[in-house]
């Protein structure tokens, strides 16, 4: 696919494996969530945990996918440390406020399901703030600290919920664990955080906004059924649909871990006259994405049976996944890509394939089951796909920067500090999200 770094797979394949694992571990524990709260639980995470991801995006101002560069240039300067300590302060304003607001964004007034989802939010909050450190770390090709951080969450979710702690807390030392993780790992050879300066304020807001715009889009691409189902259908649907597409969404971490661990060696592919092979990479990542429809139809009944819940309500929304999954893994694989070849294209990509997505949405949305809206997730990606596919095939005179001006970061480390570099979303920081 790509020259790679003799240590690519070794480093693909310990994250894969972690993440693998972490994805486990919170099926496991939304097993438990199913049993205890039944499909209106379900629903309260997958909702709860979506609008924390979104208010997260944007407290961070992208940086977290700034960092993934930063970390490729061995940028350690105190500025960078400082934007650093930004991301925290405004990760734990915002979720602070979601804490006062977790019955409104769960869609309950239950009050166990209120403290549950209390639970979720502050989990939600400690794992987003994990993700400067954890990105800057794999972009300077140190691995160990984010599959240390990964393990130790997935031993506190398993271990919490079968010791019958409040599943709420149980989520809420997960995320703390990875964010004590990420914490450890960069205290030598990382970022660790200061004091933001007020100064630091216009420069986070100039630098970050394409960084925001990527990586709010990608997700909102990828995940657009669930905010439609929150606000057109009742939690147990929800939650009918997020077991449903379970099984595809979350084997989604294999093209992106891999898009994001290919960046570095196409950076130096095209700067010696390389050029994207799209539709390759395309017609690769569309035959997992069968892979995993086929995996995803055998994991039908487990799901259901680990869930308390029927096969019948989860069929559809299974379905639904499985139609679009060879169209979502190119979408994936071709995201962080094509961001790197040409930002500008790839905002008009995902620009295009959102107003699809709201457009047929105001359609399907409320007319059929709740599987409808994975559909209109899929003609969204579809769009999206042409689009991304269009711009890599563009010539290298075509290509345009972020600002007009930047550069990329040197295959070498050695880029320039402060000036803005092409994005990448890590889906790893905030994997269950």
């Amino acid at each position: 696919m790509v020259s790679v770094r003799p240590d690519f797979w070794s480093q693909a394949t310990g994250l894969w494996a972690v993440q693998v694992g972490h994805k486990a571990a919170v099926l496991g524990f939304s097993f438990i969530v199913g049993h205890r709260l039944g499909a209106e639980g379900v629903g309260v995470m997958a909702s709860v945990l979506a609008m924390s991801w979104i208010g997260g995006t944007i407290a961070g101002m992208g940086l977290p996918d700034r960092a993934v560069f930063r970390g490729a240039a061995a940028d350690v300067t105190e500025e960078h440390h400082r934007f650093h300590g930004f991301f925290l302060c405004s990760v734990a304003l915002v979720h602070w406020v979601f804490w006062l607001g977790a019955g409104l964004l769960g869609g309950t007034t239950d009050p166990e399901l209120v403290r549950f989802a209390q639970g979720l939010v502050v989990g939600a909050g400690a794992q987003c703030g994990s993700s400067v450190g954890l990105s800057w770390l794999r972009g300077a090709n140190q691995v160990r600290p984010e599959i240390t951080a990964t393990v130790g969450s997935s031993v506190v979710l398993v271990a919490g919920a079968l010791a019958g702690i409040p599943l709420g807390w149980t989520w809420s030392m997960g995320g703390l664990a990875m964010l004590l993780g990420a914490l450890w790992g960069n205290r030598k050879d990382g970022i660790m955080p200061a004091m933001p300066a007020l100064g630091d304020v216009p420069r986070v807001v100039r630098e970050g906004v394409p960084y925001l715009l990527f990586g709010l889009g990608a997700w909102l691409i990828g995940n657009a059924d669930i905010l439609l189902a929150r606000f057109a259908h009742p939690p147990d649907a929800v939650g009918s649909l997020q077991v449903g597409t379970m099984a595809v969404r979350g084997l989604g971490l294999v093209p992106w871990v891999a898009a994001t661990l290919m960046l570095r060696a196409l950076h130096k592919e095209w700067a010696n006259g390389g050029r994207p092979r799209p539709l390759r990479w395309a017609f690769r990542a569309s035959g997992v994405g069968v892979l995993v429809a086929a995996l995803a139809w055998l994991c039908l009944p487990f799901l259901a049976q680990g869930h308390g819940i029927s096969v019948a309500s989860i069929e559809h929304p299974t379905w639904a996944a499985m139609l679009i999954a060879p169209v979502l893994y190119p979408v994936i694989l071709l995201l962080p890509i094509a961001g790197q070849w040409n930002m500008g294209q790839t905002l008009r990509a995902i620009g295009m394939g959102l107003m699809t997505q709201v457009g047929v949405g105001f359609m399907a949305v409320g007319i059929l089951d709740v599987a409808s809206v994975t559909l209109v997730a899929g003609v969204g990606q579809l769009v999206t796909l042409l689009w991304l596919v269009n711009n890599l095939a563009s010539t290298r005179g075509q290509r345009l920067e972020v600002d007009g001006g930047a550069s990329l970061p040197s295959v070498d480390g050695a880029g320039d500090a402060g000036q803005i570099s092409p994005p990448v979303q890590v889906g790893s920081a905030r994997s269950e999200e």
